[in-house]
């Protein structure tokens, strides 16, 4: 222990990394608070399954208005830091008195925390993807302390919940941003450097910045951007569709929130081991087979939670975590960074994650809530299991397209 706070003095990367693993975990951890509990909260004050599907709907509807947003918002100030802990500082005061609020309350709150908290992922992590190819290089390290301080969050506040209230849940909230605000102020921005030397550069040849470089727009003439967005849309749908109703599923099979907590706390958990090992993987194998292989994960899951007979198996639906969700990000999230231009990287990350949070989220919330109400849990799930079937199909098949390219380029260079 010596020796790394001997490190973490004299080696100013190695405090970087620590510093954005701290606020990764602290990050996350408000989210178990807040988004892992809202569905419960809301079933619990008496919220049907479609009302509970609108009221998440509404919040991913936020969500699609506020990546584009916000990332435009931190490219166009070039600096992250202020943006993050503005956005986070506002939903601490949102959240804190959530149980204070009448319904109208609660739909603004709700409306409120989507438009604010969807971007704000792909903010953090652009922020430490941007700063230094060392940052880059160890995303996956601090992301692992993510998922750490969700599994471990989450667990505590479901026993919170049970022995203290939901008060005493939401004021949690409240002091976990405390904690966060105080590690992002301690995090110099410097993840528009490279933007900044090239405008200089052109400042020192008598150039400007075209206007056009931040035009949303170019995004969109990218192919290889789109059918990213088209993938995670595919994917996403019957993923969401089981992650938005999981208590309704944890407690047709008698668990409660107690159960759900452990079910999200193995979520959280397994998901380390692979964003530790992340660069690793990323080397080794080509975008679209991980892709595919995490949407096969993501398959399995649906029919662990399908067959489940018990709260046990919940357990095992959320241990798969780390093999769809893990490998789904950590994926996305390097190979947009590469294919986005320095001047749109927020963008760009945010509307990623905002085509599966965003869009994918609404659709799943509401197609989700009305089967469940009109025809139960179980044809929701089987609706899931055809859903997600057709994003491997998809994938397979654009696998095999590329191979059949391959082979006619190589054969005409002969």
């Amino acid at each position: 222990m010596k020796n790394y706070i001997e490190k973490f003095k004299k080696d100013n990367e190695f405090k970087i990394i620590v510093e954005f693993a701290f606020l990764q975990f602290f990050f996350w951890s408000t989210w178990s608070i807040y988004g892992a509990y809202l569905v419960y909260y809301l079933g619990d004050i008496g919220y049907s399954n479609m009302r509970i599907g609108l009221m998440t709907s509404l919040r991913t509807f936020t969500g699609l208005i506020g990546p584009p947003v916000i990332g435009y918002l931190c490219d166009k100030i070039e600096n992250r830091r202020k943006v993050f802990m503005l956005s986070m500082f506002i939903m601490a005061l949102v959240i804190t008195p959530f149980t204070f609020y009448g319904d109208l309350m609660i739909i603004i709150a709700i409306g409120m925390v989507g438009f604010l908290w969807e971007p704000q992922q792909s903010v953090l992590d652009s922020w430490i993807l941007e700063t230094s190819l060392n940052t880059a290089d160890n995303y996956g390290f601090m992301r692992a302390w993510g998922s750490i301080g969700y599994a471990f969050t989450v667990t505590l506040f479901g026993h919170i919940i049970e022995k203290f209230g939901w008060q005493f849940h939401f004021a949690g909230y409240g002091i976990y941003v405390l904690m966060l605000l105080i590690t992002a102020y301690s995090i110099k921005d410097n993840s528009y450097m490279r933007v900044k030397a090239k405008r200089q550069k052109l400042k020192k040849e008598g150039k400007e910045l075209k206007s056009s470089d931040k035009n949303i727009l170019r995004l969109f003439k990218n192919k290889e951007y789109i059918f990213i967005l088209f993938i995670i849309l595919l994917i996403f749908i019957p993923a969401m569709m089981v992650f938005v109703y999981l208590a309704p599923i944890i407690k047709s099979v008698g668990g409660d929130s107690t159960d759900l907590g452990y079910t999200l706390f193995f979520n959280a958990l397994s998901e380390a081991p692979i964003f530790f090992a992340a660069k690793y993987f990323l080397k080794r194998f080509k975008t679209k087979t991980l892709l595919l292989f995490s949407a096969s994960a993501y398959l399995l899951r649906i029919v662990i939670a399908a067959v489940a007979v018990s709260p046990t198996y919940m357990l095992f639906f959320g241990m798969m975590q780390s093999l769809s969700f893990g490998v789904f990000l950590v994926t996305v999230r390097y190979y947009v960074q590469k294919v986005a231009p320095d001047e749109l990287k927020t963008t760009a990350q945010s509307i990623a994650l905002m085509a599966g949070f965003g869009a994918g989220g609404i659709i799943a919330s509401l197609l989700g809530g009305y089967l469940i109400d009109n025809f139960g849990l179980d044809i929701m799930l089987r609706a899931a299991i055809i859903l997600s079937t057709a994003a491997i199909l998809v994938l397979i098949l654009s696998i095999i397209m590329d191979r059949v390219d391959f082979n006619k380029a190589n054969s005409t260079n002969r």
